[in-house]
């Protein structure tokens, strides 16, 4: 699967991910070979690009819960960008609070974890995408810590509206690779003006407004710590799951950091993340599942056999250069080896169905 820019689409590219209207109306389903009329769409929809799968590629499986992610996520989206049109002209966002019960009623009540699937963010659509996927993890975060209904709708509201200052940053500037000292500087100053006219949005109430300074504060001070008070437990949330966020998400030009990279970074960084935060994000997310490739310390590879609820870094993995299983939740076995990463050459990753991972674990329970 790779990324293709919308002005060097092709005739038969087959598509990797399905497409959807404003609606939520299926256009293109996966695996769809791209016409003329294909891309002169695509162009109309003013995507950046698309994921098409290579000529011999198969189809990778996607489960209906990531369809439906897909799908919500592309309808939200432009939810999203008709509300904060409509505060930017300074009148209330007539459709923001039916945002809010949608993302809280799909994602505040599971109990399961989710994946929450990343795509590719353009200076144009950016800042959406984020508040999207800030709004939906929030909200599987604050139902595991249990936060109130009133938090909970309140955050889910701060979440998707935490970043309008950077539409006030000057696309030429985003643009670029790197910033020098005049660039951060005015996106400094955007991010802040952004903040302000937040705190100034009469239809937004006293607790909406509060999660939002509390969050800019962390956000720009580094000096605060995870126990500094007094910081609320939602700002907190909104503090994590941005950095992880921001981390992973898949930006034009950036090489997007894994799953396993950023959780790994977040407890490295209890000083600064609040701990019982960080680990009901792991709980939220569906992270080195059986059927992940990984690479290991040792330079060696492997194959996710059995996750770990408990730590999500520590499951049992079938190791390619020995045939060997590992179990990380032994001590023994976690003080010499770790997970660097998750494998990323696709020519390198093993397809293992379900069924084969079943027979490895009933070798491993035979011999404990």
């Amino acid at each position: 699967m790779r990324f293709v820019r919308t002005d060097e689409l092709k005739k038969g590219m087959r598509l990797a991910k399905p497409i959807y209207n404003k609606n939520g109306v299926l256009l293109y389903d996966r695996d769809t070979k791209l016409t003329k009329q294909g891309i002169s769409s695509i162009k109309n929809f003013k995507l950046i690009g698309i994921y098409i799968l290579e000529p011999a590629e198969p189809l990778p499986p996607m489960s209906e819960d990531d369809v439906e992610y897909e799908r919500f996520q592309t309808m939200s989206v432009f939810a999203l960008k008709e509300a904060m049109d409509e505060m930017r002209a300074g009148n209330k966002p007539t459709n923001i609070y039916n945002l809010v019960k949608m993302i809280i009623k799909k994602y505040a009540k599971r109990s399961d974890k989710v994946n929450v699937l990343q795509n590719v963010r353009s200076e144009d659509d950016y800042v959406y995408k984020h508040g999207i996927n800030i709004a939906t993890l929030s909200a599987l975060v604050g139902a595991r810590l249990r936060i109130s209904v009133e938090d909970m709708r309140d955050m889910v509201t701060a979440a998707l509206v935490h970043d309008l200052g950077r539409l006030y940053i000057d696309p030429m500037i985003l643009a670029k690779e790197s910033y020098d000292e005049e660039d951060r500087k005015h996106m400094i100053n955007c991010e802040a003006l952004g903040n302000k006219e937040l705190q100034e949005m009469p239809f937004f109430n006293e607790n909406v407004r509060k999660m939002l300074e509390q969050k800019y504060t962390l956000q720009t001070d580094e000096s605060i710590g995870a126990k500094d008070k007094p910081f609320s437990e939602c700002a907190r949330i909104l503090q994590v799951v941005e950095k992880y966020d921001d981390m992973t998400a898949m930006k034009l030009g950036v090489e997007p950091t894994s799953d396993v990279v950023a959780i790994r970074e977040l407890l490295g960084n209890m000083e600064k993340y609040d701990e019982f935060v960080v680990a009901a994000l792991m709980d939220s997310l569906k992270i080195l599942t059986p059927g992940v490739c990984v690479e290991l310390n040792n330079h060696h590879s492997g194959i996710v056999i059995r996750g770990n609820n408990e730590n999500v870094l520590r499951p049992l993995i079938l190791c390619f250069n020995d045939n060997q299983l590992y179990n990380f939740q032994e001590e023994n076995v976690a003080a010499v080896l770790n997970i660097k990463d998750v494998m990323k050459t696709m020519d390198k990753r093993i397809k293992i169905d379900q069924a084969t991972i079943d027979e490895y674990m009933r070798r491993y329970n035979s011999l404990i």
